[in-house]
């Protein structure tokens, strides 16, 4: 009896225990604690590639127009990216000056489970030697490239644009370790010949506008070559498209690029002779080239205001838009900026002022409109929304710049009671807002003619 006692009270005791080492591993919520899963181990891959290139979509690396290859140079690299995979592979010594079939190799690093399967997509992109990263290229934590390209500089030729600025890029799989690569860049060649006076070893400022903005500013210099010129390159992302492009080199006339047009991955010739422009002219007979000039009070048109003055006349405007769109339904040629603003005063005023102003025969001052200021910033490289353009075009001239930090009039009414709309200059941009009538801003008298 005492024996099954004793047995008892064991077995009561082991089950007490039982029970507390169940609760124990028990949390407060009921779930059950695990160890975190170790996380998969990268693995670095040797990997060997060859290169080919489509002809048709490459452009050339040297100045010769029927050479459309580009040849691969020691230091050129190959960066690899896809799904948890990335490298930069580098040229295989002895491939250097290949157009084709050149080699690449190196490591990948691998973060995903297993081995790559051999269907896993790849991306190769070429970093050519003249390419620095962080400047030229840039390259995010996938290893993707991207090009950086200019907007306040130039390349000389098509063979530093091509080194510098090339976006070259091919997709293939694992598996296969090889890659055709297409050009991604297009290339804009200009050549410009001065035929109008301009010497050789002068510099001069381009603007290059797309759509009404601005692309690339650059300095450019001229060269006596058969005539004098200037050429330069600039690189755009293929894809671009191109409208109402166009080239303005100072006070000089405005080169358009023609058609709108998609580029691909070429190279685009822009080419045209800068005429000497016949001065004095009948206003009636200017063309956009004429952009820049002077108009005087008899109604003709000289090159500057100093030439007007030599010429014992009064230079009164700047043509600063030549077109149909000059928001006037008699005077339908163009639009000239007055050489100064009339000072500052209330909207009605401002109005009465403008159109008081003496007439120009074959022309009508106004207060200008938001469209009309919109027209002239546009013409002359802004995108109607930045007046730096016209500034330039005004100083030239010999006129007085519009002021920066100040608010001038339009004559386009926001209410037909209380309010008009005027234009905010501000560090190179404009910005449109409406006020009362009554305040006092800057005025600058228009000419459409």
């Amino acid at each position: 009896m005492n024996t099954m006692n004793t047995k008892n009270m064991l077995w009561a005791a082991l089950s007490m225990t039982a029970a507390l080492v169940m609760t124990a591993c028990s949390s407060d919520e009921g779930e059950i604690i695990e160890n975190p899963a170790a996380p998969q181990a990268q693995k670095t891959i040797p990997y060997t590639v060859t290169v080919s290139d489509d002809a048709a979509t490459r452009a050339t690396v040297s100045d010769d127009p029927t050479d459309r290859k580009l040849y691969f140079a020691s230091g050129d690299k190959l960066y690899i990216t896809g799904t948890d995979i990335k490298g930069v592979l580098d040229l295989q010594a002895g491939d250097e000056g290949k157009t084709t079939g050149a080699t690449f190799s190196g490591e990948l690093a691998y973060s995903g489970s297993g081995s790559p399967a051999d269907d896993l997509s790849l991306t190769a992109t070429l970093v050519s030697a003249q390419q620095t990263v962080g400047t030229q290229v840039s390259v995010d934590d996938a290893g993707a490239v991207t090009v950086n390209y200019p907007t306040t500089a130039y390349c000389a030729t098509i063979s530093d644009a091509v080194q510098q600025y090339s976006r070259l890029t091919g997709t293939s799989t694992y598996g296969a370790k090889a890659f055709t690569l297409t050009q991604q860049t297009a290339f804009l060649n200009f050549e410009i010949t001065f035929a109008d006076g301009t010497g050789a070893g002068e510099t001069l400022s381009a603007v290059v506008s797309n759509g009404g903005s601005t692309v690339c500013t650059a300095n450019i210099t001229t060269v006596n070559d058969n005539g004098v010129k200037a050429r330069f390159v600039l690189p755009v992302a293929a894809g671009t498209t191109l409208n109402s492009a166009a080239l303005n080199i100072g006070t000089k006339p405005t080169v358009d690029f023609g058609a709108s047009q998609t580029l691909t991955g070429k190279v685009y010739n822009v080419k045209k002779t800068q005429e000497a422009l016949t001065y004095p002219v009948a206003l009636s007979e200017v063309t956009s080239d004429y952009v820049g000039s002077v108009i005087t009070s008899d109604g003709y048109v000289y090159a500057k205001v100093s030439d007007a003055t030599a010429a014992s006349k009064t230079a009164v405007a700047i043509i600063a838009y030549v077109g149909s769109e000059t928001g006037d339904a008699t005077f339908k040629n163009g639009l000239a900026i007055a050489l100064d603003d009339e000072g500052s005063m209330n909207w009605s005023t401002a109005m009465s002022t403008c159109g008081a102003k003496t007439a120009i025969t074959g022309a009508k001052w106004c207060l200008p409109s938001q469209d009309q200021w919109k027209q002239m910033f546009k013409a002359n490289g802004g995108n109607g929304g930045s007046y730096t353009g016209l500034n330039t075009t005004i100083t030239n001239a010999g006129g007085t710049t519009l002021q920066e930090l100040a608010l001038y009039w339009s004559s386009s009414e926001y209410h037909p009671d209380f309010y008009a709309y005027r234009v905010d200059l501000d560090d190179g941009d404009a910005y449109w807002y409406y006020d009362t009538e009554g305040n006092g801003f800057r005025v600058r008298a228009c000419l459409a003619f």
